[in-house]
């Protein structure tokens, strides 16, 4: 179940940590968390857990899914991230299953260089 969870953590905290406008970003936000729900569901029924449990499951990813589309949507339109935003999200929804699942290939180059952008714009604004 552990590899479920940080697979559901790792979705979120990107699309939680990424703004931008509602449209391509928007369409990799929720490519990305279908990838992300697929993913889970395969973990899911490696864990033989019961059908009850399974249903448990089943809103928590919806929910995932309503934040981060929620989320891609804050940001007005020209905003600095944008660009970087995206295909951060586009690479991740590009990982398999099994890249999703390794920490260190979740974060990938484009999701690195937006995380070192964003980071130099909160800096600016302080």
């Amino acid at each position: 179940m552990t590899n479920t969870v940080k697979l559901l953590a790792a979705g979120l905290i990107c699309a939680l940590s990424t703004w931008a406008l509602a449209d391509d970003l928007t369409d990799a936000a929720q490519g990305l968390c279908e990838n992300i729900k697929t993913c889970a569901l395969e973990n899911i029924a490696k864990e033989n857990l019961t059908d009850e449990m399974r249903q448990m499951m089943e809103p928590m990813m919806d929910n995932m899914c309503t934040t981060m589309q929620s989320k891609v949507q804050e940001v007005p339109a020209g905003h600095p991230l944008y660009e970087s935003a995206l295909l951060c999200m586009r690479s991740m929804e590009s990982l398999t299953c099994e890249q999703m699942r390794d920490e260190e290939q979740v974060m990938t180059p484009e999701c690195k260089e937006y995380e070192r952008l964003a980071g130099e714009a909160g800096a600016a604004e302080e």
